[in-house]
């Protein structure tokens, strides 16, 4: 699995807790990924940019989880060009997105258009949640999980 956008390994970690390994993360921050190294959950960590070419193998994971990645100033709807493209057929692409990030963005637009295409089918929406309990009304999240087709 790998653990798109990892900053600090939280997710990692989260995940090693309820027992998956092999876990591989990257992002964009050498220091981030410094801290996430700490937390010896990780099989392998890259310093890698979404929206760019990632350099791994086509099919290479049965699933990619990205948590608090897609949203404002971070990586484009672009990126999950690559994402589908590096998992394997029948596998997941989980991610979390701010409510209004996506219905004020082009991911709204790009999630369908690739649906339609026939990349990936929706498994799952979450219902919406605020990570902070005091959060505004713009401040709501769900989880989307894919099925890369």
């Amino acid at each position: 699995m790998l653990d798109a956008g990892a900053g600090t390994g939280l997710v990692g970690e989260i995940l090693h807790q309820n027992g998956y390994s092999n876990l591989e993360g990257m992002d964009i921050s050498p220091e981030m990924l410094e801290e996430a190294r700490k937390k010896n959950v990780y099989t392998a960590l890259y310093q890698k940019v979404m929206g760019e070419p990632l350099g791994f193998p086509s099919d290479s994971f049965d699933a990619i989880v990205s948590v608090g990645v897609f949203t404002y100033g971070h990586a484009p709807s672009s990126s999950f060009d690559e994402l589908i493209r590096i998992t394997k057929p029948g596998g997941y692409i989980i991610f979390t997105m701010r409510l209004d990030f996506y219905e004020n963005s082009d991911f709204k637009q790009k999630l369908t258009a690739l649906e339609e295409s026939g990349k990936w089918k929706l498994s799952e929406v979450g219902y919406r949640f605020s990570p902070l309990s005091t959060a505004k009304p713009d401040g709501y999240y769900r989880i989307w999980v894919y099925r890369v087709s």
